[in-house]
């Protein structure tokens, strides 16, 4: 019995090793995103036991955009969307989640989105904007943490870009040779969550996109109950929507944000 105890622990042990391992792919480099975007580097996270590491920039505005990253990446990436906050005039909050670029901690599902929610505490109290003023915008993995934002405060809109609609949905569409989605938990659960939703959703993706298929997009519309717009960017693949669809991104990102702060 204690041997039969000991070989599922440590079968669980792996299992979940190998869930984070597929799951949370932290990036350390600097990829000179903040460069050219005048920036206040700031630490925040203390009152739930974080240090992280976040930018934030002051374009005058009253509302902002919390941005919250994909996967592989951390806060030095976004070049294009960081230039495009700023060309709207629009100040914006970016952050490393734990693990990630020098935020020190471990990644996880709740850690991540527990970040989000600190960088929407910092946003709330110590810089004073509304809540009905916070545009929750995430990229891939980060759409997952701006949808899981509004389920847990109070928010004026969602944009999500490039986002899925849940870790058991993407292992099988990057590993159809190798079944191992069915021991591990469901996370990230989008698709059970947008039908919750209670504000305006802005959906963007890559028609192009070979990491997480256009029909994830499908699907996460379809289910909203709240006014929701798909916009497919048809050579866009999984991170240069924004340059491809420029022309377009950029009056319905002014327009959405526009509408729903106002």
């Amino acid at each position: 019995m204690r041997l039969a105890r000991s070989f599922f622990h440590g079968c669980d042990d792996v299992l979940r090793l190998l869930e984070r391992k597929l799951t949370f792919k932290p990036s350390f480099d600097d990829h000179g995103g903040l460069a050219d975007i005048p920036h206040e580097r700031i630490r925040f996270g203390s009152e739930i036991g974080m240090s992280l590491d976040g930018a934030f920039i002051d374009n005058g505005s009253t509302s902002v955009v919390l941005f919250t990253h994909g996967n592989r990446h951390n806060i030095t990436k976004f070049r294009e969307h960081y230039r495009l906050f700023t060309s709207l005039g629009q100040s914006f909050l970016t952050f490393d989640y734990p693990g990630y670029g020098q935020s020190p901690g471990i990644p996880s599902e709740e850690s991540v989105y527990e970040s989000a929610q600190a960088a929407y505490r910092h946003l709330t109290n110590d810089r004073g904007f509304n809540p009905q003023k916070i545009i929750s915008y995430g990229c891939s993995m980060g759409g997952a943490v701006a949808i899981e934002l509004v389920q847990r405060e109070r928010v004026a809109c969602l944009i999500t870009e490039s986002t899925f609609t849940n870790t058991w949905e993407m292992a099988k569409h990057l590993y159809p040779y190798f079944p191992v989605w069915p021991l591990l938990p469901k996370r990230f659960e989008n698709d059970r969550k947008v039908p919750s939703t209670k504000v305006p959703m802005l959906i963007i993706h890559g028609e192009q996109d070979p990491i997480v298929p256009v029909r994830m997009a499908s699907e996460l519309a379809r289910g909203a109950t709240s006014p929701a717009r798909l916009v497919l960017i048809p050579e866009a693949n999984h991170i240069n929507s924004l340059e491809v669809g420029a022309a377009l991104l950029q009056s319905t990102i002014r327009d959405f944000i526009g509408t729903h702060t106002s």
